[in-house]
């Protein structure tokens, strides 16, 4: 009976001891992966550029962005039948985007956009590729908040989870409502001018020319598109 007891707590006492060490090594190994996940570390905006946007990547809060814009929404009657219809069209477009750089192609873990206006519809894109004849099938859509309309000015975060050279943004122009105009003859000449920079076609103006002239006899409206602010866009690594 002695020799069974003494059998038995021996069994104990191993079953114990693997019990131990399966937990040093459960610890061991939850420790090394706290260790790994290093905290994420700013990008300093000497490694940023932006071509179109240089005050977005500046690292200065103070200033302000705006998106470019080419385009504005036409708003009147238009006759269908025997019947005038209130419509309201684009003419140009109503997206806007700008490309931020990277010195090389590097891991970001996320972005932080600071904006100092609505932006409607934001959307990122990366590509790790330089420029070339296929270098626009190379972005890869971020998925976090895609399409998201950013509110008010504190800042969003958008998760990148990848390697990147190019950050694409792209976002819906604001309308400027507080500079509605009608079509008059200077405005329709500015825009004959904005054609004729996209390289339209003498017929395709000439067109467009007799479109605006009779919307301006109607009393029809222009209300063009204002670009969304954005005051830094912070990149960070691991």
């Amino acid at each position: 009976m002695k020799g069974q007891w003494t059998s038995y707590n021996l069994r104990r006492t191993l079953e114990m001891s693997n019990c131990l060490v399966a937990l040093a090594l459960i610890f061991d190994l939850v420790g090394c992966a706290v260790l790994q996940e290093s905290p994420s570390v700013e990008i300093p905006s000497s490694r940023l550029s932006c071509e179109k946007n240089p005050e977005m990547v500046d690292g200065k809060l103070e200033t302000v962005s705006v998106f470019e814009t080419s385009g504005t929404i036409r708003k009147g009657f238009e006759r269908s039948g025997s019947q005038r219809q209130y419509q309201s069209e684009v003419i140009g477009n109503l997206k806007t985007e700008t490309l931020i750089k990277l010195d090389v192609p590097t891991y970001i873990d996320y972005i932080e956009v600071y904006p100092a206006s609505t932006i409607p519809r934001l959307v990122l894109d990366t590509t790790t590729e330089e420029k070339s004849s296929k270098w626009l099938l190379s972005f890869e859509t971020v998925e976090d908040k895609r399409g998201k309309k950013v509110i008010g000015t504190q800042p969003v975060r958008f998760r990148i989870e990848r390697k990147m050279l190019y950050l694409r943004l792209t976002a819906y122009a604001l309308r400027d409502s507080e500079n509605v105009r009608g079509y008059s003859e200077s405005s329709i000449e500015e825009m004959e001018a904005s054609l004729k920079k996209m390289d339209t076609s003498p017929e395709a103006i000439e067109r467009a020319r007799q479109q605006w002239q009779k919307q301006r006899r109607e009393g029809e409206m222009q209300i063009p598109l204002k670009g969304a602010a954005i005051r830094e866009i912070k990149f960070y690594t691991r």
